[in-house]
């Protein structure tokens, strides 16, 4: 009851806390990106929730942008991601896109550059053009708009982490490696630097729990299948070795088998950036006791002992194809760790049957006339997701076997010209192998087995450029001996599409 002359302060209650607080239902003094409350009572921050849109909210953007957001969303996303990462990116990307102007600009060039592909299929040439064109402007405002309004993004690490993958797939829709390698090594270098400075629980307070998940639960994953495809198709094995950050892993714990097979392939990407991350190093982590931990090789191998040994509940194409694409990048990835450290081109004579094993598995999952729709749809344009062409490029230019990288090329070379199966497009890949493997041989006379190919004749790719005419790439290589004072020569392709 009032009283006489008494006054009734109202107060509103704040709905812009962070999601912790709501739920201990406590004020929250709502500092970014964690709340000092969080922090000071030693509590993972939540974050805030879906932030409410600025200027860059979609009625607020040019017709362009509308046009390519449209196109991501329907179009270009699900053949870069797969069907399996999809529904996770999609709405952080096109909410992100909406607050961020880099990630606005790189989506409208990404989407924009799908577009005239499409429209080169049909022929649309002015059409084509004027997406390139507009695809080009908005790349060089996304880089711009890094440089000038942030200069040290290092504390939002999550936004700077998906635009280096969303600047990987602008290069790779231009075939352009060099370029992809240079967002590769900046994303690796921010993400080692992350994992490192949060060691520790106080620095692990500064970021919110969507920040934590995304990063750990989608960022990595997509940069792990990145670094493999990229160690299988070019010479890029060392681009991470000096990159000033300790390269801070441990090994993952394999269990005797697995229940279902997404967890065995999440596995996977752990145990390859083990088997990268180690390789690079020199020397293995200690574990928690201050002994060493397995060597990468002894890991893959429980890892291939923990799949053969799964049942898994559901049988389907599509399960029958991720299973058999897992045991090809099982034999391909036993050859990259143990060769990683070794100098010499020889040592991979050693690993023919492999080679022959992996060729095999992809022959059988390339029958596509008789494994449906479902995998047609399973990459039809290039995707993070593991695909076929980045091993069979690994054996047709490393195993110098003559009948066996033969039949990696024609893997290659007879699928559909705009085909890929991971992040290479298969003529594309097939034609650089086909160069490898005739230099080589050009000069090693008659060739029945891998001995008749010498160390001195044997090549490694270090980049290969589709030119803007995208009628020719231009390839580089090293030839033996293979050090960083090597000198890098190149040779020209011509496409023939």
């Amino acid at each position: 009851m009032k009283t006489p002359g008494s006054t009734s302060v109202s107060r509103r209650k704040s709905r812009s806390g962070c999601l912790t607080c709501k739920s201990r239902r406590v004020k929250c003094d709502e500092t970014k990106p964690s709340c000092l409350r969080c922090v000071s009572t030693k509590r993972i921050c939540e974050g805030y929730g879906a932030a409410p849109q600025n200027s860059l909210a979609f009625d607020c953007m040019k017709d362009e942008e509308r046009r390519a957001f449209l196109f991501f969303r329907s179009q270009t996303v699900r053949q870069i991601f797969g069907h399996r990462d999809v529904d996770d990116w999609l709405p952080i990307l096109l909410q992100t896109g909406h607050r961020e102007t880099p990630v606005k600009h790189v989506i409208t060039a990404v989407a924009s550059l799908h577009e005239s592909i499409e429209l080169g299929n049909q022929s649309r040439k002015h059409a084509q053009m004027s997406a390139q064109m507009l695809a080009l402007k908005h790349y060089m405002s996304a880089t711009k708009s890094v440089q000038i309004e942030s200069p040290d993004m290092s504390h939002r690490p999550d936004i700077v982490l998906a635009l280096c993958i969303l600047f990987i797939c602008f290069e790779q829709f231009r075939s352009g490696d060099a370029a992809c390698i240079v967002h590769l090594k900046a994303g690796f270098r921010l993400l080692y630097w992350w994992r490192h400075r949060t060691t520790t629980y106080n620095s692990l307070q500064e970021y919110s729990r969507p920040t934590l998940n995304f990063i750990n639960n989608q960022i990595t994953p997509i940069l792990q299948r990145l670094r493999v495809q990229f160690s299988l198709c070019m010479d890029s094995r060392h681009v991470l070795k000096d990159i000033g950050v300790p390269l801070c892993l441990p090994s993952p714990a394999i269990p005797a088998s697995y229940n279902s097979l997404n967890h065995a392939r999440r596995d996977f990407d752990q145990v390859m950036n083990y088997v990268f991350s180690s390789s690079e190093r020199g020397l293995l982590p200690e574990n928690g006791n201050g002994s060493p931990q397995q060597g990468p090789s002894a890991v893959l191998r429980l890892w291939k002992a923990a799949l053969d040994s799964s049942e898994f509940a559901e049988s389907s194409t599509l399960q029958e194809y991720t299973i058999k694409l897992l045991n090809l990048y099982y034999h391909i990835s036993i050859v990259i760790a143990e060769v990683y450290r070794s100098g010499s081109e020889m040592i991979f004579d050693n690993y023919t049957d492999h080679f022959r094993t992996a060729v095999e598995l992809g022959e059988s999952i390339t029958t596509f006339n008789s494994w449906g729709k479902e995998l047609q749809d399973f990459s039809l344009l290039f995707s993070f997701d593991l695909g076929i062409t980045p091993p069979m490029f690994l054996v047709a230019s490393r195993c110098r076997n003559p009948g066996i990288r033969r039949r990696a090329v024609n893997m290659m070379l007879e699928s559909q010209s705009n085909f890929y199966h991971g992040a290479w497009r298969d003529q594309y890949s097939g034609l650089c192998a086909q160069r490898i493997m005739e230099i080589e041989e050009q000069s090693s006379g008659v060739v029945i087995d891998e001995n008749d190919v010498p160390e001195h004749n044997r090549i490694r790719k270090v980049s290969a450029d589709l030119q803007e005419t995208q009628s020719e790439i231009i390839m580089q290589f090293r030839i033996w001996p293979f050090t960083t004072d090597s000198p890098i020569h190149s040779t020209t392709i011509k496409m023939g599409l």
